[in-house]
This record gives structure tokens, C-alpha cells and sequence, in this order.
């Protein structure tokens, strides 16, 4: 193959897409050919040409050029049931009357090589890793708090496969982790030091969730985004126009995400973010203030995912991820 020149770039035989300097070469699940063809049969769409969006993560997804307007198609990753996507469309829909909100054109979702296919609208903005933090900050909040109200009068069971946040002790959710970078990479000081510092933050976590559980509890819960980051958050000039990748969605405590949001940059301020969202109408209270670090922090922890591969080996990125992580537990759990 050629040498890479951005990410995103396709191979000259049209099989694989470059991931970037990590990752390298990695496969496409469709071709351009394959997605020009199944969105014509599937959706009756008509695609003059297609082009790999490359900022996504876990999904592949194309914008399709087209006479009338463009659209974009998201092919799903393998572990995604149709019957999880059928959940997702219900939560977009309760949110259908927020503007912002990037919602599929169809409940049409076809299932090709074990990838369920889902068509969108195109919107147009600059993505928000290109606005100033503290004004995405600014425009997230209310949104959020508007998706929160609507999402608190939904009657849905958890979705199928999720667990929530806070539902799994965070020392399971380390340790098979800790075990495995330490067998690629040993136990030299750099990797145990970071070690030690996460093993003391998950054991203060897990303390914490046990005694909100003897107590009251964190009782306000339902479905989320769950993946608000800043490259799914649109924007033209420095107003949020869209909301994009609901992929996620699932019933959290409504105060993790809002944690994300408020440790979202060291230049944000958690108090701002908080009263922004109880004055747009964040349906918590004043005093769940207190759980945003901690829920912040068990977000950080959301980073371990990445830690290892599907047979639970470290990736060869695992020590870098793990200093990075050792640094937001240890300082403040910043969720871009």
C-alpha cells in the first residue's frame, strides 16, 4: 500500500482505510462500491459518490453525496443487535423535538455481514473539537438538561446488553485490565506507579458508590447520549446545530453525564456547567452537585475499554492509555 497521507484514506484496492498512526491499515466492512449499491436497494437513495468519514471510533459511516441532499450512513460494529438500534431509534424519537438532535430518516434497518445499516441526514457544522471549550460547555448544557426531561418521562427497561455506570463494581472493571498490562509491558516503576495511583482511585470509587447505595442512593435515572464528546457535537460558528452518534444510549444516572460535561476540559468550569443545567431545567437536584467528581472520575474509567483487545490481551497502546488515566484520577478526570 501507499504511504498514508491523512486519515481516512482509502486503499487503491478499496478493501482497507487508514486509521491513523496507531491503528495503520485496518479493513472496510463495505465498500464505497458495496455502500453506493445497498443504500440504492435498501433505501432507494441514490448516491452520485460516497466518502469515509473518518473521525468515528467503534462505528464506519459514509456521507453520501447526492443530486437532492446529502445523507449518511452508519455501518454498525458487529456487537450491535438490530434490537439495540430498535431502542435507539425510540429514544431518538422522544427527543425528536429538539432541534439539535440528529435523528435516523428511517426505522428501515437492514442487517448486511452482521453490520446493522442506519441512514441519517447530513448536517452541516464544524465539529466541536474546533470551538473553544467553555463555549461548548455553555451550549451543552441546556441542551442536556432539555434531553434529560424529555428522556425521565420515558418508560423503557434498560437497553438490551447495557449496564450502567455505576452498576458494576469499578475494581472488576480494572483488574482483569491491570493484570493484562502488566503481562505485555511487566512491572517496571513507570507502569506501577500509574498502577498504584489508579488502584487507589478505584478503591475510593467503589467505597464511595457503596455508601450512596446504603443510602438513598442515585435515585434520578434514565436514558442518556452517553457519548457527548466534542466530535459528536456540531457547530456553526459557536452555536451547537447538531447532536450526532446516539449510539450509546442507555439508562445512567442522569448526574454521570452531566459530570462528563462539567470535567469535560481543565478550562470548564464544573460549577458553571452545573448551574447552567438546573437553570435550563436539568431535572436533579441542587444538592446531586456533590456526585459529579466522583462520576466523573468512574467515566474516566470508561477508558479501559480500550485498554485490551476482544480476547482481553493489551493492545500495544495500553501503557500510554494507562498514564493518561492514572493522570485524570489523580488531578481532574478531564472527558473531552
Amino acid at each position: 500500500m501507499a504511504d498514508p497521507q491523512r486519515r481516512g484514506e482509502i486503499s487503491a484496492d478499496g478493501s482497507c482505510f487508514y486509521d491513523g498512526e496507531d491503528w495503520g491499515w485496518q479493513p472496510l466492512w463495505l465498500t464505497a462500491h458495496q455502500v453506493q449499491a445497498l443504500v440504492l436497494t435498501e433505501f432507494g437513495v441514490r448516491a452520485l459518490s460516497v466518502e469515509l468519514l473518518a473521525d468515528g471510533l467503534l462505528n464506519q459511516t459514509w456521507r453520501l453525496h447526492c443530486a437532492d441532499r446529502d445523507r449518511v450512513l452508519r455501518v454498525g460494529r458487529s456487537e450491535r443487535t438490530r434490537d439495540q438500534v430498535r431502542y435507539e431509534d425510540r429514544v431518538v424519537s422522544s427527543w425528536s423535538r429538539i432541534p439539535q438532535i440528529v435523528g435516523p430518516v428511517s426505522n428501515h434497518h437492514p442487517v448486511v455481514d452482521g453490520h446493522v445499516l442506519t441512514l441519517y441526514p447530513y448536517r452541516e457544522g464544524r465539529p466541536g473539537t474546533e470551538v473553544d471549550p467553555v463555549v461548548r460547555a455553555r451550549q451543552v448544557a441546556p441542551v442536556m438538561a432539555r434531553m434529560h426531561r424529555s428522556s425521565v418521562g420515558l418508560d423503557l427497561p434498560q437497553r438490551p446488553g447495557a449496564r450502567s455506570i455505576d452498576e458494576v463494581p469499578a475494581a472488576d472493571r480494572w483488574l482483569p485490565v491491570r493484570a493484562a498490562v502488566i503481562d505485555r509491558f511487566g512491572t517496571g516503576e513507570e507502569i506501577m506507579a500509574a498502577a498504584r495511583v489508579v488502584d487507589d482511585a478505584v478503591a475510593e470509587l467503589d467505597e464511595i458508590l457503596q455508601r450512596w447505595r446504603g443510602g438513598d442512593g442515585v435515585v434520578r435515572r434514565a436514558v442518556v447520549h452517553a457519548d457527548l464528546n466534542a466530535r459528536n457535537q456540531l457547530y456553526e460558528n459557536d452555536r451547537l446545530v447538531g447532536i450526532i452518534d446516539t449510539d450509546d444510549c442507555r439508562i445512567e444516572p442522569l448526574v454521570a453525564e452531566v459530570a462528563g460535561l462539567a470535567y469535560s476540559d481543565l478550562a470548564v468550569s464544573p460549577s458553571t456547567v452545573w448551574r447552567d443545567y438546573l437553570a435550563a431545567g436539568g431535572p436533579l437536584e441542587p444538592s446531586d452537585e456533590e456526585m459529579l467528581l466522583p462520576f466523573a472520575r468512574l467515566g474516566a474509567l470508561g477508558e479501559l475499554e480500550w485498554f485490551t483487545d476482544d480476547n482481553g490481551v493489551a493492545t500495544h497502546l495500553a501503557d500510554r492509555h494507562l498514564q493518561v488515566l492514572a493522570s485524570d484520577l489523580g488531578g481532574s478526570p478531564v472527558r473531552g
